[in-house]
């Protein structure tokens, strides 16, 4: 009996230790926690306790620490971003609005022969068409990244697609004496995706290559296991970076030298994504590789 006694007490002993030391690191960690709270630091939590339940809750709180701190991280990168890309806007619609106001004071305030006032006033109206172009372009954009609403699907030929985007830039191409080669053999490749969608894509590839290139465009289309698109053209310059050129807050000379935002291929890129589509970009010698491809 007393062997008993001794042996519960000890037993009492043991567990009052246990939890005294349990409390003292409760304690430890939750002043822990408050320096991590309160400071700039990557530190975990950590105890000294082999304890299963309290390693198990600590773990699970060190996955929220690492959650939270991956997510200001990314909330900084999008605030950074965003400062880029109203500094951009800024600049990108200063650029035409500057030029169509100063001509609009050379038609006012000067003595102009009737042909040179209709020459500044066509300037004034592509200066203004070109700053509609740049809104709508951040309009869409906008739209884009603001939205979790899926596209609509429905079945597309996509060489229709094609076809009707090459034909709305043949006068372009033509007038400066440049073709678009459309290389394909099948007539008819019926994918299920979104039209209006697919033909914003094709588009801005076309339109891209049109401004950034003076070269023909060769359009490519292979279809086996999966569909295969290539847009290819001269490449006028060298300092691209293909890794980069779908970010939308990615700035080169290619952009600025156009006066255009760089908007278009960024929603190339986010379209594809979208539609279930891989792009990317290669650079040979002088030639610019744009390919994309999707899974049939």
């Amino acid at each position: 009996m007393n062997f008993v006694i001794v042996f519960l007490v000890i037993i009492i002993f043991i567990l009052i230790i246990y939890l005294f030391l349990l409390k003292k690191e409760i304690v430890k960690i939750t002043l822990e926690l408050k320096e991590i709270q309160n400071e700039d630091t990557n530190l975990n939590l950590h105890s000294n306790i082999s304890s299963s339940e309290l390693i198990l809750l600590i773990n699970e709180i060190n996955s929220l620490l690492i959650s939270i701190r991956d997510k200001e991280i990314l909330l900084e990168r999008k605030k950074s971003n965003t400062r880029k890309i109203i500094t951009n806007i800024s600049h990108d619609l200063r650029t035409p609005l500057t030029s169509a106001i100063g001509y609009i004071d050379i038609v006012l305030n000067e003595n102009l022969s009737e042909e040179e006032k209709k020459k500044s006033l066509n300037i004034i109206k592509k200066r203004l068409k070109k700053l509609e172009e740049l809104i709508n372009s951040f309009f869409e954009f906008s739209k884009i990244i603001s939205t979790d609403k899926k596209p609509e699907i429905k079945n597309v030929n996509i060489v229709s697609v094609i076809e009707e985007c090459i034909a709305n830039y043949y006068d372009d191409y033509s007038k400066n004496n440049r073709k678009i080669i459309f290389a394909n053999y099948i007539l008819k490749i019926n994918i299920l995706s979104n039209k209006q969608m697919l033909t914003r894509i094709f588009d801005n590839l076309i339109s891209n290559a049109y401004k950034h290139s003076d070269s023909d465009l060769i359009i490519k289309l292979m279809s086996k296991e999966e569909i295969e698109i290539s847009f290819e053209n001269d490449l006028n310059y060298d300092k691209l970076d293909i890794d980069r050129m779908f970010d939308e807050f990615y700035t080169v000379d290619i952009s600025r030298t156009k006066q255009n935002t760089g908007l278009g291929l960024a929603i190339v890129k986010e379209f594809c994504d979208m539609l279930g589509w891989k792009i990317y970009a290669l650079k040979q010698d002088n030639k610019l590789k744009i390919v994309l491809k999707f899974k049939i």
